[in-house]
């Protein structure tokens, strides 16, 4: 072999060489770059998060009381939880009838339940024998997961129907075009949540 060929042979091999270690060097950093988006993803799922046990539950007597069951159905634990309640008339007019915050100090474990209760003011003497209309009741959690180190808030807007001829009417879940009035309504009355997701 000459010395030219043995030249353009062993410059062919360092380019092939020189590429053959780009590719792998690329493909090393792509599955890196998977493997950190998918412990994302997976710590993400992992995460606490509250959703409703069942309807609210609305008691009849000298006042009206809701109680709210939240399930942390998260795989992580919740800490500090918080809440911030406001109950208002769906004609979004005048002021909350309720506007209140309370924590719980106890980590909420997956799969336990929180209850959250409500005492709705009346002017009338017996709810029992009122007709009330309906209300929006807006819920913000904020807590906190230990293991992420991480806190999230969560926005829960809520129609309950009131009373009709003495009957309890169902609480549903508010519709996208009912959500923008109730943060209209928010924003006339100086009333500011940590999130409104």
């Amino acid at each position: 072999m000459s010395k030219e060929s043995n030249h353009w042979l062993m410059k062919w091999s360092n380019i092939i060489a020189t590429l053959a270690t780009t590719v792998l060097a690329i493909t090393a950093l792509i599955t890196v770059y998977l493997t950190v988006a998918a412990w994302k993803v997976q710590q993400e799922t992992a995460r606490p998060y509250f959703v409703l046990k069942e309807s609210p539950q609305v008691v009849l007597g000298n006042e009206l009381s809701l109680e709210l069951k939240f399930n942390n159905v998260g795989v992580h634990p919740a800490v500090n939880l918080s809440s911030e309640t406001i109950v208002f008339d769906e004609t979004l007019s005048g002021e909350p009838i309720h506007h209140d915050e309370s924590a719980i100090v106890n980590e909420i474990p997956k799969d336990a339940l929180s209850s959250l209760v409500m005492i709705l003011p009346s002017e009338k003497p017996n709810y029992q024998q009122s007709d009330i209309k309906p209300h929006y009741v807006v819920v913000d959690l904020q807590y906190g997961d230990p293991i992420l180190n991480k806190s999230y808030n969560q926005t829960i807007y809520m129609k309950w129907n009131g009373i009709e001829k003495g009957k309890v009417q169902p609480t549903v879940h508010v519709r996208v075009d009912e959500k923008t009035k109730v943060l209209q309504y928010f924003q006339k009355h100086g009333i500011d949540l940590k999130e409104r997701s």
